[in-house]
């Protein structure tokens, strides 16, 4: 499956739609199947071993294909040349010493597969709450991307924070592989033109970017336990997920 692309345009505002920040990361499918975690680019190639702080998911998720960014800090904001850095890794030692230095967190923003029950014909919001009640609480570089009501206020903490921009979601829409058809839109602050006049210090929502971190800094993590489950091990315990769909 390919991911589900924006194309570019204006802020859609009306209560058809949700609004995510555009982390300008690396787009990543996180595929955990029997316990072991691939992760693959848009154009389907696997980086797993360039992004070992990842492993942590199959923790919280023992089968399912989750969608979002790879995103690395600098100073709190997205660096794209942190990110590169990390992609242009060739050996998995390296990779492992360069996520113990500086880590990535992964920005998940939807599910297509879980428990081998298909998601993606559902609707956005269904997924979304799907998506909300997985314990990702207990991984340490893995967070749910926040999605907000009100896009000229989130629009405006993006501008705020220097970030790249907004993703606007119609509600009710299926994930589809490839071009979303307009579902899924990409909004640039510096081409945006506001539907209406916003005032000078806009409503923030709580928790946006503005007015708190969307992930945790990038400090040094403690190195990993000699003991820890190897990526190709399968997990014993069952999974409780009959509550989640």
């Amino acid at each position: 499956m390919r991911p589900m692309l924006p194309v570019p345009g204006d802020l859609p505002v009306d209560g058809a739609w949700s609004y995510e920040v555009d982390w300008a990361g690396v787009r990543l499918l996180a595929d955990v199947d029997q316990g072991e975690l691939t992760l693959r680019t848009a154009d389907g190639e696997d980086v797993t071993d360039r992004f070992p702080e990842f492993g942590g998911l199959v923790d919280a998720v023992a089968d399912g294909l989750l969608d979002g960014e790879a995103v690395m800090l600098d100073g709190g904001s997205p660096s794209a040349d942190a990110l590169g850095e990390r992609l242009r890794v060739a050996d998995a030692g390296r990779a492992r010493a360069l996520a113990r230095e500086r880590p990535a967190v992964f920005m998940v923003y939807d599910v297509m597969r879980l428990y081998g029950v298909p998601l993606d014909p559902r609707p956005l919001e269904e997924r979304r709450a799907v998506l909300t009640r997985l314990d990702l609480s207990r991984t340490t570089r893995i967070q749910i991307s926040p999605a907000y009501d009100d896009g000229p206020a989130l629009l405006s903490g993006v501008v705020a924070q220097h970030l790249s921009g907004v993703i606007a979601k119609r509600r009710g829409t299926p994930y589809r592989s490839g071009e979303s058809g307009g579902d899924w839109i990409r909004v640039d602050p510096t081409l945006a033109t506001s539907p209406t006049p916003m005032p000078a210090a806009p409503p923030v929502p709580a928790g946006s970017p503005a007015t708190q971190p969307a992930a945790p800094p990038a400090t040094q993590p403690a190195a990993p336990p000699a003991s820890r489950r190897p990526r190709h091990a399968r997990r014993e315990r069952t999974p409780q997920h009959d509550t989640l769909f």
